[in-house]
């Protein structure tokens, strides 16, 4: 394996995550504009700077893709502490510089550890830091009180035209969200993002549905290929006929949920599976059978909604839950000492900011200012993350002051007040898909409108100060609690595959407790947290890895859908308890057995038991149950799911590579 130079992880970094976010720039930017021009008209001529900036930070909270409720609550905690943030900044001015630096070390660490409970809160957080920065850069001296809670309430106020907008669209994004789980591009992170986003939101009896359909279908397309993997011939070439159909079935349901449309015709992919069952021999025929009948049931129960209560109005509604969410109390618990990344990272921070922060408290000079900005940016938890955003942060910020000096030399100095507004736009259009793009015109727009001066030496203290922000985040993530890590992802692919193991064990034996399989549920998620950092690091390490890296998560996506279902299951602890699953529990048990000693040998795993003819079992002991008994129908396809993973890994060498690597 090759290392990567600095321009492979460049060429790697710069590339695009997704489309550009045209429609959220042009509401961002235009609502910021629209204030300015209120705001002066009104008598808040003193407070524009701060009324343009919150309501930019506004705009991006309340624009994100969650439900109208949770957009709502974030915007409240978002106004109240966007308001602390600015009256912070200003009573410090009031209390001198030791009382900055205690209210700069709260406002540096708390809202950075709130990453150790999820990326959403985590993002949250460092909005709410980034609203802090701006205000102590913006406040030069004590300010009245009311005034700031003023200009952020006006500010909310005018970004709050979001919410209604959002408001008249809460049905079409629950329908979206719904509709997600038949697209067959839809993979199972996707879906488990849109159960988190609409967990606790109130959505109809039909939606729920077609949900848990959705959800359904994504792991059955996974469980298809294991099937159609082990089949020849002419039954091969018919099977792959009906999953395409079967696909394309899927993309017009998701239209008509999208669009409350009606029914969607199955002839054509019975007609499929009528020419499939003539070929049919008795290699997989359960497998295959299987597959095929829960397709086609599927899609009949979807019809049904979509011919009746999708386009009707609804009364009865279903909260969707987390069946694994873990409690606040769990989190600090678990998560809240320095064996986190999270909480080192956000310790190293606040040592950052405290010092470069105090110095723009004492004379709000540009160069300190934009040192901390340099910090800011660049900062990770890890060492390569830290490096990384170095190379992408400081290259964009060259180009970018580059465009500015040519601009600068080309155009008018009116004409460059017009370009940093469209640069604005491109920032909030590429943020955060095109990220690399988006640095480079946030860097354009801070050139040409802060602070005023020379654009030349504005644009050349901007890369400099960047540079030594850079400089001090490689310092801190080296000298302030370095954590090495090696790296071993065979080894942690059987380390997830051990804690699912244990975990199914303890939730089909029926004798636990939602706090049992809670601690178990932790210690599973940690080793997918740390497997997901390993794939991560090896990514941004190393040349030519993409297509084993690929399967690698795959594996990784297959054993985290096993965990949902397990986890779906831990839920009906009353119906579980007074069922006996004894032989299903020592099956699973042997079968993980097998699959981790196929990775720990890297030898192809042996040929599973067709876990169908357990079908029966099921369907006499959970006669009463239908939902429990399709979780393990899941369970089912998830384990044939992470069998063809691995012998896939050992026959491409995949299992061969990446051990003891620092």
């Amino acid at each position: 394996m090759e290392r990567k130079g600095v321009i492979s992880r460049f060429k790697r970094l710069s590339k695009p995550t997704g489309k550009p976010l045209w429609s959220h720039a042009f509401r961002a930017v235009g609502l910021a504009i629209l204030s300015v021009i209120i705001a002066y008209f009104i008598g808040l001529r003193q407070g524009i700077e701060i009324i343009f900036m919150v309501v930019l930070f506004a705009s991006v909270i309340m624009d994100q893709s969650i439900p109208f409720r949770k957009a709502v609550t974030f915007s409240v905690i978002g106004f109240l502490l966007m308001s602390l943030a600015f009256i912070s900044a200003s009573v410090a001015h009031t209390y001198g510089l030791p009382f900055f630096i205690f209210l700069t070390i709260i406002w540096s660490f708390f809202p950075f550890s709130l990453y150790i409970f999820g990326k959403a809160e985590g993002i949250f957080g460092y909005l709410l830091f980034v609203s802090y920065y701006t205000a102590t850069v913006l406040i030069r001296t004590s300010t009245n009180v009311f005034d700031l809670i003023l200009y952020c309430l006006f500010a909310y106020l005018v970004a709050s035209i979001l919410l209604v907008w959002k408001f008249t669209q809460r049905d079409t994004y629950k329908r979206k969200m719904v509709a997600s789980g038949f697209n067959p591009n839809t993979s199972i992170n996707k879906m488990s993002s849109a159960r988190r986003n609409l967990a606790g939101v109130l959505i109809k009896k039909s939606y729920h549905d077609l949900f848990d359909y959705g959800l359904y279908l994504t792991g059955l397309r996974n469980y298809g290929r294991t099937v159609q993997s082990r089949l020849t011939g002419k039954v091969a070439v018919l099977f792959e006929n009906f999953i395409n159909e079967s696909n394309s079935v899927s993309f017009t349901i998701a239209d008509h949920i999208a669009n409350k449309k009606g029914e969607v015709s199955l002839k054509n992919i019975k007609s499929n599976l009528k020419d499939l069952n003539l070929y049919m021999d008795e290699k997989g025929v359960e497998s295959v059978k299987f597959l095929t009948d829960t397709f086609i049931k599927l899609f009949e129960d979807s019809n049904r909604i979509l011919s009746g209560p999708i386009t009707q109005n609804e009364e009865e509604t279903i909260k969707i839950t987390l069946l694994n969410k873990m409690s606040f109390k769990q989190v600090i618990k678990s998560r809240f000492n320095l064996d986190s990344l999270y909480i080192r990272h956000a310790l190293r921070f606040t040592i950052a900011m405290v010092i470069t922060l105090s110095f723009v408290f004492i004379d709000h000079s540009r160069d300190p200012a934009w040192i901390a900005m340099g910090v800011l940016i660049v900062l990770k938890p890890d060492v390569t993350s830290t490096w990384n955003n170095m190379i992408t942060r400081v290259s964009f910020n060259l180009f970018a002051v580059i465009l500015a000096i040519i601009l600068a030399f080309i155009f008018p100095h009116y004409m460059l007040l017009i370009f940093a507004l469209v640069a604005l736009f491109f920032f909030r259009a590429f943020l955060p898909t095109y990220i690399g793009l988006s640095i480079m015109a946030v860097s354009v727009f801070t050139v040409f409108v802060w602070p005023t001066g020379e654009v030349i030496n504005n644009a050349t203290a901007r890369i400099i100060d960047i540079c030594i922000g850079a400089i001090v985040s490689i310092m801190l993530v080296y000298g302030v609690m370095p954590k090495r890590l090696r790296i071993n992802l065979p080894n942690q692919v059987s380390n997830v595959l051990k804690v699912n193991q244990d975990y199914s064990v303890l939730v089909l034996s029926g004798n636990y407790d939602v706090k049992a399989a809670t601690s178990k549920l932790e210690t599973t998620l940690l080793e997918y947290n740390n497997l997901e950092s390993s794939l991560k690091k090896i990514q941004d390490s190393f040349k030519d890895v993409s297509k084993d890296l690929k399967i690698y998560e795959e594996i990784s996506s297959a054993c985290y859908n096993l965990t949902e279902d397990i986890s779906a299951i831990v839920g009906y602890e009353h119906e579980i308890s007074k069922l006996d699953f004894s032989p299903l529990t020592d099956l699973s048990s042997k079968i993980l057995d097998i699959l981790v000693i196929a990775i720990e040998k890297d030898e192809i795993p042996e040929e599973l038991p067709d876990m169908h003819i357990y079908s029966k079992i099921l369907s006499e002991t959970l006669q009463e149950h239908e939902e429990i008994k399709q979780y393990f129908a899941w369970i089912v396809s998830d384990i044939y799911l992470i069998h063809y993973c691995i012998k896939k890994a050992v026959e491409t060498g995949a299992l061969n590579k990446y051990k003891n690597i620092n």
